[in-house]
């Protein structure tokens, strides 16, 4: 596999892309606390809130584990005060039992199935339903197959795709909308967008939300 060639004006967002695919969001930190169990999740305001129904609110192994196939996992860190890219620096996806599907990195070989173990220690994870029935995932997993191996590039092109875009390119295989828009401000896509993406302004929820230290 190859990786292609950048052009120099690549470079400053490439770098930010090493550790993570996402520029900030003015949030600077990120502990999620229970509420009242049986209440909504709304996922323009849970990153503010920072508030989650006590039935909802997991540990981030349950979390995963429970996230339905083809569901979003959107992975957020503790703090954002070392990484200026913000709370939320990572999206992937729920591919099968024991297995989810992303772009992880530059350095990591771009699009792949790997174990969601993957997953278990990061600080924070919230899985978002964006629409993937059960009658779609054939398609989902025929475009995830038809992608593995796609180099990572932040911002994406044709050839080349990092953790949103792969995610979005998987939406328009399952025939959905896509997870995240182009944000405006940075001019690429990011995964904390997903929050408020086309996908969750199609129907779309916050299943679960899956935190470090919780039991």
């Amino acid at each position: 596999m190859s990786f292609p060639v950048l052009p120099r004006s690549a470079w400053p967002a490439l770098l930010l892309s090493l550790c993570a695919c996402s520029p900030p969001q003015n949030i600077h930190a990120l502990n999620f606390r229970p509420g009242p169990a049986g209440g909504t999740i709304d996922p323009v305001r849970l990153l503010l809130d920072q508030t989650v129904p006590a039935d909802r609110l997991l540990s981030v192994p349950e979390a995963v584990r429970r996230a339905p196939d083809g569901s979003v996992i959107v992975v957020c860190n503790a703090s954002a005060k070392s990484l200026s890219w913000g709370v939320c620096s990572h999206i992937s996806r729920k591919f099968s039992a024991g297995t989810v599907t992303d772009s992880p990195g530059f350095f990591d070989g771009g699009v792949k199935n790997r174990p969601e173990s993957s997953l278990y220690r990061r600080h924070a994870v919230i899985v978002l339903d964006v629409g993937v029935t059960p009658e779609r995932l054939p398609r989902l997993r025929a475009g995830a197959e038809r992608l593995k191996g796609t180099p990572y590039l932040v911002g994406g092109t044709d050839d080349a795709l990092d953790c949103t875009t792969y995610q979005n390119a998987l939406q328009k295989a399952a025939g959905l909308p896509d997870v995240t828009s182009i944000n405006p401000a940075w001019h690429i896509w990011l995964p904390q967008d997903a929050l408020s993406g086309p996908a969750m302004h199609s129907g779309g929820q916050v299943l679960w939300v899956g935190m470090e230290g919780v039991n």
